[in-house]
């Protein structure tokens, strides 16, 4: 084919076209490989964030911190900047102009723009589920602090109440025994003496 693209110049852009477009076919269905891993990873993720407790959450938090907490996430964030960079290329070739001067070309270049977009669109989910799953992690992490951070102010508030409430029934306590009690006087039993010895008197 390069002989006869070699031979006939009016072929060389036809082979060319060809020859990108069937590079680029293994490069889309590669991209759809890690599909595999990102879409049940936040599948999970979502579930366990809509309907499932703080347990569940801190168990897909071990797995994905695997992905996001580890050195891995270095060369994922490479990853990533290819799979932009590729996307974007697919971008360029989707609005590409189409020449409708040969049939061959005009069937070629179809074939080239269809691949174009099925790159960009599987490329694009690979993108945004990837930048999804890292935010799900951070965000149940802050949840999973916060969540922390009230239980703990709930129990000093809780110890807080519990010290003074017993201090407040301590210093009453105190009150009542440093108050001496008040002693009745015998009045009646004196006037009873008083006029019993009266009566005598007068006997």
């Amino acid at each position: 084919q390069d002989g006869v693209a070699l031979g006939n110049p009016d072929l060389a852009p036809c082979f060319g076209r060809k020859s990108r477009s069937a590079t680029m076919v293994p490069m889309v269905g590669l991209a759809y490989w890690p599909l595999l891993l990102w879409l049940p990873l936040l599948a999970v993720q979502y579930a366990s964030v809509v309907y499932a407790g703080s347990g569940l959450q801190g168990a897909v938090r071990g797995i994905t911190g695997l992905l996001v907490d580890t050195p891995l996430c270095g060369i994922l964030k490479i990853v990533w900047v290819v799979m932009f960079v590729l996307c974007l290329d697919c971008l360029r070739n989707v609005f590409k102009p189409v020449s409708a001067s040969d049939t061959g070309v005009a069937n070629s270049q179809m074939f080239e723009a269809y691949a174009a977009k099925e790159g960009t669109l599987v490329l694009a989910l690979n993108l945004a589920a990837m930048m999804a799953i890292q935010a799900l992690h951070i965000i149940t992490g802050r949840f999973a602090k916060l969540e922390v951070d009230r239980d703990v102010m709930k129990r000093q508030a809780e110890q807080a109440g519990q010290f003074s409430k017993q201090l407040m029934e301590s210093s009453k306590k105190t009150a009542d025994a440093g108050v001496a009690p008040e002693s009745k006087m015998p009045e009646a039993k004196e006037e009873k003496s008083e006029g019993d010895g009266e009566m005598r008197k007068r006997d």
